[in-house]
């Protein structure tokens, strides 16, 4: 063990060994990434040490259901870990496009499914906000990480077991690693899309599966969940065009996940996104179509008509946001984020939405509320 100094920890990488604090208790994991100056500072208040010797030293029991803890300090949000996981992901699809020999992709993306298993088990309603207020991130990689809380959510809901989830939320951290080479031209392009740009899309989920096979994944469930993750049931997607039963639950999980995903981040030329109860109206009225209705069902289940996330005007002229999943406007729990003056609260103010002058009036647009970004992370940390 040795003291660390600020030299040893570079953010946005991932660290060398794990760290412990001056007692013995264990701060962060071999491999975690760290992508806060702050979190930097508190574990030196701490003493924190490296373990030199062994790194990969873990104590405590761990859940039978998620059997590897996440990647991040004891003490860190859920924003902050599942920022820590989408500065990883992008480096791994990064070096998986660029130098695949130079990673185990297999081993990498597991490590991340893992974590996110692990925050929706301990704290779904912040797994499903926070990278609903990611504008830092690229469009794609939130996306997938978004997708791949969906896909565990749902899976989960569904019945299926732990290693049957963590290949579909590694299908889902993976999905679009073929479309990143078009990335650029789909982000500024608007309108219609061209023939070349659309068959060039068409193809993505067969390039993923594709440059996966090729970086050593060979876990049949992930792959045959990406390539079919643009299918519909009514044989209407693409790129096979399968149909009813030949679409596979992976599939049929990711598309759903997938649908909800896009429509409630923003885009490059699209500023302002759909609200979560326009998007699943929207994919409510494709379900036994294009969609699994019975996914689509538990999707509505375990979100609500108010996601965690969700920004709402309140009678009183307070600017809030909902903390779990709601289905009743009027029976919201929600944290004020602007007082009724119009300035950004210091601290998050819980409101119930039942009380005379805390009704619901409308939703905000968190494009139009990104100032109060460090109030809103507020309201999930430990």
């Amino acid at each position: 063990m040795r003291k660390i100094v600020p030299a040893d920890i570079v953010l946005g990488e991932a660290i060398a060994h794990a760290i412990f604090d001056a007692n013995g208790i264990l701060l962060l994991r071999q491999g975690a990434v760290i992508t806060m100056p702050d979190q930097i500072t508190r574990m030196l208040a701490r003493g924190a040490l490296f373990n030199i010797s062994n790194g990969q030293g873990m104590p405590g029991a761990l859940s039978a259901s998620y059997p590897n803890p996440p990647l991040g300090l004891d003490d860190q949000s859920p924003f902050e870990e599942l920022g820590g996981l989408i500065l990883n992901l992008k480096h791994v699809m990064g070096t998986a496009l660029k130098s695949p020999e130079q990673i185990d992709v297999t081993a990498r993306i597991k490590k991340i499914a893992l974590a996110v298993q692990q925050i929706c088990h301990t704290d779904i309603d912040a797994a499903l906000a926070a990278p609903c207020f990611d504008s830092y991130n690229a469009y794609i990689v939130v996306h997938q990480m978004m997708g791949a809380v969906l896909t565990e959510l749902v899976a989960h809901s569904k019945g299926l077991d732990q290693a049957h989830r963590l290949s579909l939320v590694c299908a889902a951290l993976t999905r679009d690693l073929g479309q990143i080479s078009i990335q650029a031209e789909l982000d500024n392009h608007v309108g219609p899309m061209p023939d070349d740009l659309r068959t060039r899309m068409w193809q993505h989920p067969n390039q993923s599966a594709d440059l996966l096979t090729q970086a050593g994944v060979v876990d049949p469930i992930w792959l045959q969940a990406v390539r079919g993750h643009h299918d519909r049931l009514d044989g209407s997607g693409y790129p096979a065009g399968l149909k009813e039963d030949q679409v596979s639950v992976g599939a049929r999980i990711l598309a759903v996940a997938d649908i909800y995903s896009a429509m409630v981040k923003p885009r490059p030329y699209r500023s302002h996104a759909l609200f979560s109860q326009n998007a699943l109206k929207e994919i409510y009225q494709k379900k036994d179509a294009e969609v699994d209705g019975e996914i689509v069902r538990m999707l509505i289940s375990k979100v609500g008509l108010l996601p965690p996330g969700t920004i709402v005007k309140l009678k009183s002229g307070e600017i809030a946001v909902i903390k779990s999943p709601t289905v009743k406007a009027g029976e919201a729990t929600v944290y004020s984020i602007y007082g009724k003056t119009g300035m950004i609260l210091p601290v998050p103010i819980r409101r119930e939405t039942a009380q005379p002058g805390n009704e619901i009036t409308g939703l905000v647009a968190y494009a139009d509320c990104r100032a109060a970004t460090v109030t809103i992370k507020r309201i999930w940390a430990k």
